[in-house]
């Protein structure tokens, strides 16, 4: 164990010195801009305006990430024994391209080119009335806060397990949107493939994410999905979510079968600007019918709450998040798991050039080996 808290250390100091000489001499277009935007040079609305105009604009970001996993050799336990192994990946490296050709009309491509390339987002938008947009192509179903929030902007290195396991991720499909009421509240309604996981197990039961991503919708049915923000007050808003698809469909082998499955959540976010901090919390809850056995009804939920508060403001955030994800509730304690992650985000020119670090308690009922793990991720993007 000492040895694990002593890589830690050396872990936590190298990384942001060798990465705070390459990102000072790095300014992403967005950071630049939303540096203008603080100083009073320009407004928000210019931005977006100047923007508009752009039929092209490149972008992209790398996030580059160590892992170390606590191992206990008493028990026999090594890294071969675990999910993960000790070292380096890179977690994302995505280019996006982005323009809008004509008036009120916009498009984005995004690659992810980790291992194979993937294509991540590719839609249109036609946005002339701010009440009624229309999104045709691949992107984000709207579901779950976390899930929607953009990668390089959420506040641990990566998202919760209830909303990896339960919230769908891109789908191909339709979506309209839209503000309403001097825009206190906006929603998202879509209707998509919807598609069942091609690989599915006892600790993942329920989980669709990426699962209709670039694939043919399995049926002639689709996935209906809605999320609706209510903004109280300027830095308070609560999120609702919903959705209901039926995937697959009855083959001569009865080895798969249709899968009804219905899907809701509700979040919480608050941001006082005053006391510098993100206060988060989100619940999540899905009931399928027939993802294990046939005609079974599977019940599968979890909730996070973390808070994010800056010690030095606009460069070093403290992050607590505590989670829960119970991935079949008719079984007791099989598959529960209960995560706390404390961390240290360094913003070194704020998204654009980002250090964070995360070690992660982890108590699995169905895993007896340790496995708490640290994790240190270097965000760039331009």
């Amino acid at each position: 164990m000492n040895r694990f808290f002593g890589n830690i250390f050396l872990a936590t100091l190298l990384m942001p010195a060798s990465s705070t000489a390459y990102a000072g001499s790095q300014m992403g277009i967005q950071g630049l801009n939303d540096l203008l935007i603080e100083k009073g040079v320009i407004t928000r609305e210019e931005v977006e305006a100047q923007a508009k105009k752009n039929p092209l604009t490149v972008s992209g970001y790398i996030q580059v990430q160590g892992m170390i996993m606590d191992e206990n050799h008493e028990f026999g336990y090594d890294s071969a024994s675990l999910r993960y192994e000790n070292g380096f990946q890179i977690r994302r490296a995505k280019i996006n391209v982005s323009g809008s050709p004509y008036e009120n009309i916009t498009y984005r491509l995004a690659v992810n080119l980790t291992k194979v390339p993937k294509l991540d987002d590719a839609y249109i938008k036609y946005d002339r009335l701010p009440y009624l947009a229309a999104r045709i192509g691949q992107f984000k179903v709207p579901f779950s806060l976390e899930m929607i929030t953009v990668d390089h902007e959420i506040l641990s290195i990566e998202r919760s397990e209830v909303v990896n396991q339960i919230a769908p991720d891109r789908d191909m499909g339709i979506m309209f949107s839209g503000d309403l009421v001097h825009e206190i509240l906006s929603y998202n309604i879509g209707l998509f493939n919807g598609r069942r996981a091609d690989d599915l197990h006892a600790y993942k039961v329920g989980s669709y994410a990426d699962s209709a991503q670039n694939k043919y919708n399995d049926n002639d049915l689709f996935l209906m999905a809605g999320r609706f923000v209510v903004k109280l007050a300027e830095w308070v808003s609560v999120g609702v979510n919903a959705l209901t698809s039926k995937d697959g469909h009855d083959d001569p082998t009865q080895t798969r079968w249709p899968v009804d499955r219905n899907a809701y959540g509700v979040d919480l976010q608050l941001k006082p600007p005053r006391l510098g901090c993100t206060l988060q919390g989100e619940y999540l809850r899905q009931e399928a019918d027939g993802i294990i056995t046939r005609n079974v009804v599977t019940t599968s939920d979890g909730f996070y709450v973390q808070l994010g508060r800056f010690f030095i403001p606009d460069h070093v955030e403290g992050v607590i998040k505590y989670e829960e994800y119970d991935a079949d509730k008719d079984v007791v304690d099989r598959d529960n798991i209960v995560w706390t992650t404390v961390g240290l985000n360094f913003y070194l020119h704020g998204h654009d050039a980002k250090f964070m670090t995360n070690y992660t308690l982890k108590d699995e009922k169905q895993s007896s080996y340790p496995n708490n793990s640290f994790l240190a991720q270097l965000q760039l993007r331009f």
